[in-house]
């Protein structure tokens, strides 16, 4: 076969078989040119085939960042639950790795360890369907998570979902799935009733709290590794005038105002003895603003609040602290919380690129204190030369209220108890190894600091993992809990088809 189709559009096997009997060369292997083939007759007339070189090729395989990315040469968008079983089987049978893509945020390790690999591009398939009884709604396992608000909304419902818009909404759900809405409602993976799932033997089931009972509880926390989710049925709740506006003000602060400044943000937050109200969340990020001072990183603080104001026991403590600039409460939707704090459709944090590189080395803390750690931390992410000066620190504090009514045991989530997430995000121009190996031993620094402050071992959300954390630093400190996992995972996925992402280790 002379090699090359830009776009293949599955409909008919007469036209696959006319274009590949050397009309058109084909840009990539003659393993992927064969697969293709394979599956055009087998595909649904929705789904299509994109090859390497052409602009569809492209729009697929764009990533959030380019570290440690995968190597895809053939690109299958799948439309159904057949569309998916068949691309899995044909691609064990010629050994091709695969991998299922929906945002394209993925930032680990081991997704470079695909290579010449097979995507099954989850976009075709992002319906949303509200039940008669309006609990629950069947969601396609390719929307992305802004899209699902959005329809949500539209419905006179929400839920939580991912906070950035344009990432998959099934792949925060199967790591446990933090987001705006889990003072209320608890994490994206305590919410979902049951799922569809394709398994590594290219075969499709029902998992739910009746139905494979132990991988539905592993689907909770660690799902990535056990199949691809074609749907999934969820809760939904009604919107009322109570609870669908929020509003938020941004603060920002200089570097030396950090102490002040976290010691009102530790006031906010949960812990044995308070409980941080449902609708409050603060969210504050260290990075560099030339505009406001050209030598430090400012602080800049969200303070956020489900409801048409703010009451001011939250918000005068952070003006008394004489910030830089503050902004007028400004009232909102759920999106609008996305907007704002730029993880919005049309925010960087959905842009793609193959130039910026950025690590995420995540850790969960349970208290500001001590507060000399975020200091030093800050201190250590000033002292960054180039090409890593312009990296930046998250910090991400949501209510604990309806993470913690699950009990830690129902889920393979391990983590309830983290009032913060933390993550130091290393960027830098992409493309030289060697830079890419001093960016992992900052982010390693960044994080040690903390967690060795805090006391505690790390843990890790998986959803952020940078991959160089261990299997105990991401699925819990429980031996129980790698032992259910590993055994699942030895029933399930016996050859690791689904290893690629911060996978089990048997």
């Amino acid at each position: 076969m002379a090699a090359t189709v830009t776009a293949v559009v599955v409909g008919a096997a007469a036209w696959l078989q006319s274009t590949f009997n050397g009309q058109l060369p084909f840009f990539g292997t003659p393993q992927a040119a064969n697969i293709a083939a394979q599956l055009g007759p087998l595909l649904s007339s929705s789904a299509s085939v994109f090859t390497l070189g052409s602009s569809s090729f492209e729009e697929a395989t764009a990533r959030w960042q380019p570290w440690q990315s995968p190597s895809i040469d053939l690109v299958i968008k799948v439309a159904t639950e057949a569309d998916i079983e068949h691309t899995i089987r044909v691609a064990n049978e010629h050994g091709k790795p695969f991998l299922a893509v929906s945002g394209g945020h993925g930032g680990t390790k081991g997704l470079s360890y695909v290579q010449e690999g097979l995507s099954i591009w989850m976009r075709g398939m992002t319906s949303v369907e509200i039940a008669e009884d309006g609990r629950s709604a069947t969601v396609g396992g390719g929307i992305l998570s802004g899209e699902l608000a959005e329809a949500f909304s539209r419905a006179g419902k929400q839920n939580v979902v991912g906070a950035c818009y344009c990432t998959g909404a099934v792949a925060p759900m199967l790591g446990g799935g933090h987001g705006w809405l889990q003072g209320r409602y608890g994490l994206m993976a305590d919410n979902l009733i049951s799922a569809r799932l394709t398994l590594a033997n290219a075969t499709t089931i029902t998992i739910s709290e009746t139905s494979h009972p132990d991988l539905f509880w592993a689907a909770r926390g660690a799902g990535q590794n056990y199949g691809i989710v074609s749907s999934f049925e969820y809760k939904i709740y009604d919107k009322t005038p109570e609870n669908e506006k929020w509003t938020y003000e941004v603060l920002t602060f200089r570097h030396h105002q950090l102490e002040d400044v976290y010691r009102v943000a530790d006031t906010m937050i949960g812990g044995k003895d308070r409980i941080q109200p449902v609708e409050l969340i603060h969210f504050t990020l260290w990075m560099r603003n030339p505009e406001v001072d050209t030598m430090n990183r400012v602080i800049l603080f969200y303070l956020i609040y489900q409801g048409s104001s703010i009451p001011t026991k939250y918000t005068q403590p952070l003006h008394d602290l004489d910030p830089i600039s503050a902004t007028p409460p400004t009232t909102t939707d759920l999106l609008g919380v996305s907007d704002a704090v730029l993880v919005g459709k049309e925010g960087p944090f959905c842009a793609h690129s193959d130039t910026l590189a950025l690590q995420r080395w995540p850790l969960s803390l349970a208290s500001y204190e001590p507060i000399s750690a975020l200091r030093q931390t800050f201190d250590k992410l000033e002292s960054l030369p180039p090409p890593h000066d312009n990296s930046a620190i998250i910090l991400e504090s949501y209510s604990l209220h309806g993470v913690q009514a699950v009990s830690d045991e129902s889920t393979a989530f391990a983590d309830r108890g983290g009032n913060m997430l933390v993550s130091p995000f290393i960027m830098y121009p992409f493309g030289d190894k060697g830079v890419d190996v001093q960016a992992e031993e900052y982010g390693k620094e960044l994080r040690d600091i903390l967690v060795n402050a805090s006391g505690n071992p790390l843990n890790a959300y998986v959803n952020y993992a940078s991959g160089f954390e261990s299997q105990e630093e991401l699925y819990g400190h429980e031996a129980w809990r790698l032992e259910k996992l590993r055994r699942l995972k030895r029933e399930y996925d016996p050859e690791n088809k689904f290893g690629y992402y911060v996978g089990i280790e048997t």
